[in-house]
């Protein structure tokens, strides 16, 4: 990952989870897709990491930017509130949180 080479780092992720699964392998999966912009590939593997990980706060905030990404605001939000829940100090988190939050329907406020 380091070195930028995400695709050959989802091959080695993906085969290290297939032989022992562990939060953190599905973490950096999942935030691999996320550097090659496929946020769809990316839900699973950070959906196991959150699932298997006690305290997966980082997992969890990776949720919520693969659903940005994804333009699923709802989801985007509730993963970002999730994350804070579990560390409230989670400033990338606090402020996706602030910016999804900022984002107003355009029929909002109006009266039938």
């Amino acid at each position: 990952m380091e070195a930028g080479s995400y695709a050959e780092a989802v091959e080695l992720f993906a085969e290290s989870s297939r032989l022992a699964p562990h939060f953190k392998t599905f973490e950096l999966l999942g935030e691999c897709y996320l550097k090659l912009n496929q946020p769809s590939a990316a839900i699973v593997p950070l959906a196991a990491a959150v699932g298997l990980g006690s305290n997966a706060f980082r997992a969890t905030y990776l949720l919520a930017e693969a659903y940005t990404a994804m333009n699923n605001r709802d989801k985007a939000l509730e993963f970002a509130t999730r994350a804070l829940t579990l560390k409230p100090d989670f400033k990338r988190a606090r402020e996706l949180k602030e910016k999804l939050s900022k984002k107003v329907s355009p029929l909002r406020g109006l009266t039938p």
